[in-house]
């Protein structure tokens, strides 16, 4: 039997991804991700922090394209890391994302500019007055 570590989240960012290179190069980014489960016993929502770590292009793209508040899918595996602070050994859980998929609908706007230039592209030139 072989193991499976896969972490699938949905939820929203926490703080705008920030790019940075590693000691070997590689371009990253690491944010947070809240999301909330809800509790029929006692009718409310309880939100869980999620460590988020992205490499390579990606990394780049959620830099640019991402920010606070927008919601995302994610789709990874957990990692634990073990750091020394003040003396204390400390170990922080995260999820090294594969895919990460952006959920934000664009405005209202760009869908219609959209919409245009596919009928620009469909009709023969001049037959399209804007």
């Amino acid at each position: 039997m072989r193991d499976i570590n896969r972490a699938l989240l949905l939820g929203r960012l926490g703080m705008d991804p920030i790019l940075r290179i590693s000691k070997s190069g590689t371009p990253y980014t690491s944010f947070n991700l809240a999301t909330e489960t809800y509790i029929k016993s006692k009718d409310e929502s309880e939100t869980t922090w999620h460590r988020i770590v992205v490499w390579g292009q990606q990394a780049q793209w959620c830099s640019e394209g991402l920010k606070k508040g927008m919601p995302v899918f994610i789709e990874g595996r957990m990692k634990v890391r073990k750091y020394e602070a003040d003396g204390t050994v400390n170990y922080m859980h995260e999820v090294h994302a594969d895919k990460v998929n952006s959920l934000h609908r664009r405005s209202n706007l760009s869908r219609v500019d959209d919409a245009v230039e596919t009928l620009e592209a469909e009709l023969p030139s001049g037959e399209l007055n804007h």
